[in-house]
Parts: C-alpha cells; structure tokens; sequence
C-alpha cells in the first residue's frame, strides 16, 4: 500500500521546483495581473505556479522513494529570486516573468540537486538554468507593444517559507497541466 503522496508503481512524470507559500503565491498573481489581463492566451492557476530546478520526466515508482531521500537531506539554502521583467517565449508560446540576475545560490542549489539525481540514472539538461515563472500558457496575441513592461513591486517579504523545495506530480489535462506537490521541504 502506498502512504499519502506517495505514487505506485507505475511510472509518473515529475520535477524538482521551489514551490511558493500560498502568501507568496497571492503577492506572484497581484504583481503580474496587469501584464497577464493583456496577453491572449491562457492564464496559467497560481495553484500551478513554481520554478523548475530539475524536470525529472517520466520516472519509474521504484525511484520515487529514493527522489524523497534527496529532497530531504535538508540542506538547500533559500535565497531570493526578484521577477522584474517579462519574457515571451515563441516556440512554446508562454509568457513568463524571469528575474534579471540569476541567483547563485539557486544556481548551486540546481547543480547540488543534479549531482544527487544523476547517480539514480536520469540526465541533466545541458542548457543553464534560466528560472522563470510561467504566466500565460497556448499565447495567441501580444499587446501590439508587448505586455507591461514593469512588474508591480512585489512587497517585501522577510518570511524564508516563501519559497520551499517541492518534488511535484505533473499531470496533462486538456485545460493544461496540473501540479501536485508530492513531498515538500522548507528550505534553510
């Protein structure tokens, strides 16, 4: 019998992502409202929001166990991620809020996690990490100016939960992915 969150096993498409405190996942919606109200397309559920650090895809249940072990280990430092601009993406047409300065701490995080995940078989990606938040989905139509050019400032937030570690079930629909976090993890 499998405990709560955990899958069978039967293979399940998962991914590593620092997964926002439900505050958190409000200020994200309120900051960028303006920009998404523009754009036609599919507004993405702030259910839905994260930032992947590693796409695992399909992976065999037997696995799922050993994935937990990793996230668990405790010791991935939170760091701060400021979206301040918005990207549109052609090929998977999304529009998404990226920061201007890449962390390095998240940059380690993503390299420490890769170096636990390869062992148990899966291969990292060879591109670097761009990290990013998923806005609009399936974009039909830009603003003929593009969306806002500014995201709304964000209010500070001195609570390290905002961000934790997250391994997450994605699940296609017909309205667009789903995400469940299976195991999560404050980050230190």
């Amino acid at each position: 019998m499998n405990g709560p969150g955990e899958p069978g096993p039967h293979p399940i498409r998962l991914f590593f992502a620092l997964w926002p405190s439900a505050a958190h996942r409000q200020a994200l919606a309120a900051a960028t409202a303006a920009a998404v109200a523009q754009v036609d397309g599919q507004a993405v559920p702030k259910a839905n929001f994260h930032v992947t650090l590693a796409f695992l895809g399909m992976v065999p249940g037997r696995t799922f166990a050993r994935l937990v072990e990793i996230g668990g280990l405790g010791d991935y430092p939170a760091f701060d991620l400021i979206f301040d601009r918005f990207e549109y993406w052609p090929r998977p047409k999304v529009l998404v809020a990226m920061p201007s300065r890449v962390p390095a701490a998240g940059t380690a995080m993503v390299d420490q996690l890769w170096q636990r995940i390869v062992p148990l078989g899966f291969e990292r990606e060879t591109r670097p990490w761009r990290p990013h938040l998923t806005l609009v989905r399936r974009v039909r139509r830009l603003p003929p100016d593009g969306p806002a050019l500014a995201i709304e400032r964000i209010p500070p937030c001195d609570d390290p939960a905002r961000w934790g570690l997250a391994l997450v079930e994605s699940v296609t629909h017909q309205d667009g992915p789903h995400y469940r976090p299976l195991a999560e993890w404050p980050l230190v």
